[in-house]
């Protein structure tokens, strides 16, 4: 094959994966942000994720680690690669929160600086504006120049803290910005599934023979009416369809170990989803409420 025609293949392959890899990533931000995260910590995951793969593929083929192979492969520099491979869990999630989204850097400093906290050291409630122990203060000092009320509506929004009217208060009712509805165990499931899915398709990908399989059906366009009882089927038949893998799975795992094989075991495990695509519905006039304003006294 011309040269020039292999470097063709290879800018459309990348090219390809450039465009997946967006749409991959548009609902991976949208769980780090609705989990509180910011722009940098997924940036620093990342970093780490790219190091640890190429260096457990090392130990695979080479049974050893080459930092320089690494940032070949990941055009990260070897310094960065050895302080990673080196740091523990603690560092870098130390290192990490100091990349943490604004909304939670300022709600931290307002947990923890005495000039926002009570004497009892829980967050005081503050002025919105003002000189002094204020949001105001709290925001230009921390808000790494994010307007005051663009902060405010920010955690307004997220459920993290709310507005005392007609004092102009406002009080601090989470630790933390996430978005509502998000919970720890939500959170797991999704990297459980997620991983799951995604090792799966990419072993299809690099191995069309390999034993993984994942397949997709879709119909036509289903009336919203109709969602409720599509929804009803699909669980009660995918309940007794994993019943019987389940059932599958004990049989040949009491096999195995009757028989005692000298094989190395490996877990198997299979889920069912649907995926719906919905409509975009427009937000109609007098749906949103007018952003209410607040004043300086001074």
């Amino acid at each position: 094959m011309p040269e020039n025609t292999t470097r063709t293949n290879r800018n459309d392959i990348r090219s390809v994966a450039r465009k997946a890899l967006a749409q991959l990533l548009e609902p991976l931000v949208g769980f780090v942000l609705d989990s509180g995260l910011s722009s940098e910590e997924l940036n620093l995951i990342v970093r780490e994720a790219a190091i640890r793969s190429v260096a457990a593929r090392q130990l695979r083929v080479a049974q050893r680690i080459n930092i320089s192979g690494i940032a070949a492969s990941t055009g990260i520099p070897r310094a960065e690669i050895s302080r990673i491979l080196k740091s523990n869990a603690n560092s870098l999630r130390a290192y990490a929160d100091r990349q943490q989204q604004t909304t939670n850097r300022i709600l931290a400093v307002w947990h923890q600086d005495p000039k926002f906290t009570t004497s009892a050291g829980k967050p005081a409630d503050l002025k919105i504006y003002g000189r002094g122990s204020t949001f105001e203060t709290l925001v230009r000092n921390y808000g790494r120049g994010i307007p005051t009320r663009a902060m405010l509506d920010e955690l307004t929004r997220t459920g993290a803290a709310e507005v005392l009217t007609p004092r102009q208060i406002i009080r601090v009712t989470s630790s933390v910005a996430v978005d509502r509805g998000v919970s720890a165990r939500a959170i797991r499931a999704f990297g459980l599934r997620v991983a799951e899915l995604m090792s799966t398709m990419l072993q299809n990908m690099r191995n069309p023979e390999a034993p993984g399989f994942v397949a997709s059906v879709s119909g036509a366009n289903i009336s919203p009416a109709l969602l409720p009882l599509f929804r009803k089927e699909l669980a009660s038949k995918g309940a007794d369809f994993l019943e019987d893998i389940h059932d599958s799975l004990i049989r040949e795992a009491t096999s195995d170990s009757a028989n005692r094989r000298p094989s190395r075991a490996s877990r198997v495990s299979v889920t069912i989803f649907c995926h719906e695509t919905g409509r975009e519905v427009k937000a109609k006039k007098g749906i949103v409420g007018k952003r209410r304003n607040f004043r300086r006294d001074f």
